[in-house]
């Protein structure tokens, strides 16, 4: 079997992200362990929650375990001896997740993805909007980076308790936020405004660029608000995974700050 007939968002890889894929109730259908994988703790933590989900646990050997890691573009042991498989999942539209998301609370933050290719980044951003409370990511169906292993494995899991839209245009669906009463903030330099300044309150969309070439000038334009991060040190810019997290636990900060 070739890497172009396996579906790779079908598998989740690595001892974290599985756990975590079984709490969010992921419908995983059976996950493989690797021959002769001795690391009892964690391995048998796999295996009780295995066994409360009613997930089905079987053991491969070493060579295909192998082969199917690089099937699906990891490198040798990235899986961490472990690799599950699911159904693959339904879309959520992007009207769903920004209706769900109102429902949810009454001062959402979205996180929009524009030109972020690396899958290792888009984990990386996923893990920050999970853990501060942001709901949800808006992705582009092209010149994105997959929901692959490698990029769920680098969220530590919290790709499986995010919900996900594909668009097809950024600015297009940017627009659409905007008509619904969603703020828009860019990271971009230059910028408007500091990260720092009293910029999230309501509804809000945070758009991250890449880090080389920022966001494209389409999705510039649609923004309300464009903020940077000022640089101390000769570096110009951040890695778009560390603006994201500044910039999304700033907003949890102030906003926690203002609820007191």
């Amino acid at each position: 079997m070739s890497s172009s007939e396996i579906d790779s968002e079908r598998y989740i890889v690595g001892r974290r992200a599985i756990v975590e894929a079984i709490d969010a109730q992921t419908p995983v259908e059976k996950i493989f362990l690797a021959f002769g994988n001795d690391d009892a703790g964690p391995i048998a933590q796999i295996r009780a929650a295995a066994s409360r989900a009613g997930v089905q646990c079987s053991i491969m050997d070493r060579r295909k375990f192998q082969v199917l890691e690089k099937q699906l573009g990891l490198a040798p042991n990235d899986a961490q001896g472990v690799i599950a498989i699911r159904p693959v999942k339904d879309p959520v539209t992007l009207e769903t997740l920004l209706k769900v998301a109102r429902e949810t609370s009454a001062d959402p933050i979205v996180v929009v993805l524009d030109g972020i290719t690396d899958p290792h980044n888009l984990g990386a951003i996923a893990r920050s909007v999970e853990g501060s409370g942001a709901f949800g990511m808006i992705l582009p169906i092209k010149f994105s980076a997959p929901v692959t292993p490698v990029a769920v494995k680098a969220s530590a899991g919290a790709l499986e308790h995010l919900p996900v839209a594909k668009v097809a245009r950024v600015s297009e669906a940017l627009k659409y936020c905007k008509s619904l009463g969603w703020r828009i903030i860019g990271t971009s330099v230059p910028a408007t405004a500091v990260y720092t300044d009293d910029i999230y309150a309501g509804p809000i969309v945070i758009v991250i660029g890449n880090e080389g070439e920022g966001l494209h000038p389409s999705v510039q334009a649609v923004c309300d608000v464009l903020v940077e991060i000022p640089m101390m040190g000769n570096v110009a810019s951040l890695n778009a995974s560390v603006a994201a997290g500044i910039v999304l636990f700033e907003a949890r900060s102030q906003r926690k700050s203002q609820n007191r």
